[in-house]
Formats: C-alpha cells, sequence, structure tokens
C-alpha cells in the first residue's frame, strides 16, 4: 500500500473512531414520545421461509423479532413503534400483527397490498378491520407502474379510506423523486411518505442541481412527507460514517424543502446493524435536529408520524 493512501486510511479510521466517541456523549432526545416509523420483523426460521433478506447477508437474515428491538429501543427512549412490512406476501401482514397482538408499544403497521391488482379494494378492507393497520408500502415481486391506471385507480382508494403509502425509491435517484411527484398531483389527498431520504445516495458531496430542483418541487405537494431514516444504509462509505455533519448535505436541502413539519424519524432496523448500533444513530438525528429547537424536534420524532399515519397522539 502506498503511503499517502495509508496516511488517508488511517485519517479516515481516525475520525471515525472520534465520531463514534462523540456520539456516546450526545443526549437523547427529550420529546414527550419518540416514535419510530421504519422498523422490520421477520423469521427466517418459517417453513415458508422470508422474501426478505437475501440467505447470503450474514448481518440480516436471522429471526428480528420484537423481543430483540423492545429492548433496544426502549433503552433509546423509543415509546412507540410503527412497523413496515418488509415481506411483498399479503399473508405476512396478518402474521406481523399476530407477534405484536397485545402489545401497545407497537402502535402501527404500514403493510403491504399489490396495488397493480383488481383485488386490491378487498384485500384492503379486510386488512382495515385491525385499527393499527395504517397504510401500505407500494412494493410488489417488482417494479410497480405509478402510471397505471389501475395502480392509481387502487391508489385512490386508499387515499379514500384515509390511510396512507410508503415509498421507497432507493437507486431511483433524480428519475425516483419526479417520480412521486407526479403521482402526488394524481391522489392530492392520499398522505405520501417517501422512505430513506428519498432515496438519495449520501457521499457527503453537495448534491447535484437536478436533484434539488426536483426535491424543490416535490415538497410542493403538501401531502407528501419525507422519512429521515435509513442514513446509514443510504451512505455510500461503508461502514457509514457516525459524524452527523458528513448528512448535512442531505438533510439541509430537506429541511429547507419540506419544513419542520413533514420530516419524520424512522430508524429502518435491523439495518442499522451493519454501520453501528441503534443508539447510535437515534444520537446521530437528533444531533442535527436539536439544533433547530425543541419544537422541531417534537414534530420530527412524533408529530409528523402522527399526522401521516393518523396516530392520534397527544
Amino acid at each position: 500500500m502506498k503511503p499517502l493512501t495509508l496516511a488517508l486510511l488511517l485519517a479516515a479510521c481516525s475520525s471515525s473512531a472520534f465520531a463514534q466517541n462523540e456520539l456516546k456523549d450526545l443526549p437523547f432526545p427529550e420529546v414527550k414520545h419518540l416514535i419510530d416509523t421504519h422498523i422490520h420483523l421477520y423469521d427466517t426460521t418459517r417453513p415458508d421461509g422470508v422474501p426478505w433478506p437475501p440467505e447470503d447477508d450474514k448481518v440480516l437474515y436471522k429471526p428480528h423479532l420484537p423481543a430483540e428491538y423492545s429492548k433496544l429501543a426502549r433503552a433509546a427512549k423509543v415509546t412507540g413503534v410503527v412497523i413496515v412490512e418488509a415481506s411483498d406476501r399479503l399473508e405476512d401482514n396478518k402474521w406481523v400483527l399476530d407477534q405484536v397482538k397485545g402489545d401497545p408499544f407497537y402502535v402501527a403497521l404500514v403493510g403491504n397490498i399489490d396495488p397493480t391488482r383488481k383485488a386490491f379494494g378487498k384485500q384492503l378492507r379486510n386488512l382495515r378491520k385491525d385499527p393499527r393497520f395504517v397504510g401500505i408500502r407500494a412494493r410488489n415481486a417488482g417494479p410497480i407502474d405509478y402510471t397505471d391506471a389501475q395502480v392509481i385507480a387502487n391508489f385512490k382508494k386508499l387515499e379514500k379510506a384515509g390511510l396512507s403509502l410508503d415509498i421507497l425509491a432507493n437507486g431511483k435517484g433524480v428519475e425516483g423523486v419526479k417520480e412521486v411527484d407526479e403521482l402526488a398531483g394524481k391522489v392530492p389527498n392520499l398522505r405520501i411518505v417517501v422512505d430513506h431520504v428519498l432515496g438519495y445516495d449520501i457521499d457527503g458531496n453537495p448534491p447535484g442541481q437536478d436533484w434539488l430542483d426536483a426535491v424543490e418541487s416535490l415538497a410542493k405537494h403538501k401531502n407528501v412527507y419525507c422519512k429521515v431514516s435509513g442514513l446509514y444504509q443510504r451512505c455510500k462509505l461503508q461502514p457509514a460514517p457516525q459524524d452527523p455533519d458528513h448528512y448535512r448535505t442531505v438533510l439541509d436541502p430537506l429541511w429547507q424543502n419540506f419544513g419542520e413539519d413533514r420530516l419524520i424519524y424512522g430508524s429502518n432496523w435491523p439495518c442499522t446493524k451493519k454501520s453501528g448500533n441503534y443508539e447510535s444513530f437515534v444520537k446521530l438525528v437528533n444531533a442535527y435536529f436539536s439544533e433547530k429547537g425543541n419544537d422541531a424536534c417534537e414534530k420530527y420524532f412524533w408529530q409528523n408520524a402522527s399526522n401521516a399515519y393518523g396516530l392520534k397522539l397527544k
């Protein structure tokens, strides 16, 4: 290894260690509620297995169940949880709800119904019988065409029911933001939550003007929220830096456009295991939002989630 390359590597490692030590000393949020709106629960030992994660993922391909999450989340001052279904199998909605039956810590489920199917309305009515079901994440076994007439018709049923729509835009870049922009105009009363900082690939450099313009346009739709979640996973450098400043290039434009009323906290556990730990992520995002004042923290950590998902928190 060349001396300069080695020096840069050592500097990066030193910076990472310093950031981790800094995070340990930072406080948890001081808010009335702390709602984690993005975790996944699944059991890889089930007879039929799981659609996600893949078997070759040594970190994630193992059971991730309520007992494990509840312990670490409560230690990080979390007071409530919204589960996001990671499976595209309809029956797994009930499986997840059964895992947390009778546990008020788990306040809601963003489930999964294939929006391309004509049976969407019937399936939606069945799942709505459980008050913990607050919406769906748009996904199935393949890509979804958000201009398709059947998809739009089904989203309007979701809109009419007063439920929400989560969208995963990972890896789509500017086009992914524009896609949601177009959709938001077609269903203006549907609360849309775009996961994981709009799917932006974080490299620590300022975003391109085309992405900034797309975000500005998207944020004009007042029915669109953005989850500041999955920062570690959206980071191109792995293991992801645990220095809050590394993420400002994406957080600042999101704050400027969505403001304090439409940014939402979510961890993306158990994916947080791949970089640091759960506690470090809570403290990292709190370091950024605490700079915006207590009101902004209350909104980010629970009030905006309550509005987006109809949680009726007070």
